[in-house]
């Protein structure tokens, strides 16, 4: 029987640990993601609150990831609007 990780069945964003040294924005990641076509739209999204990464609600367009949040392997869940869902993973 052959084990199906839910990353391998969702749309994933990879990021490598030298672009993640800083952190990422949640407002990228939602324009990187296609969730939304500008800054000023994903802002938005945002403000209106209907953002969450892993299940925790994002009503800050200033809000970052930072490293990390990545330490032991985290594979975060990435959900605009409800339904479109993006999983975030460092790639090592």
């Amino acid at each position: 029987m052959t084990h199906i990780s839910l990353a391998d069945r969702m749309p994933t964003l990879d990021f490598t640990p030298n672009a993640l040294k800083d952190g990422i924005g949640v407002v990228p990641l939602i324009l990187m993601a296609g969730f939304a076509e500008t800054s000023t739209a994903a802002s938005e999204l945002v403000a209106r609150g209907a953002v969450t990464i892993e299940g925790k609600q994002i009503i800050d367009p200033d809000h970052h990831i930072l490293s990390y949040a990545f330490d032991d392997g985290e594979v975060l869940r990435l959900t605009v609007g409800g339904k479109s869902t993006m999983l975030i993973r460092r790639a090592d």
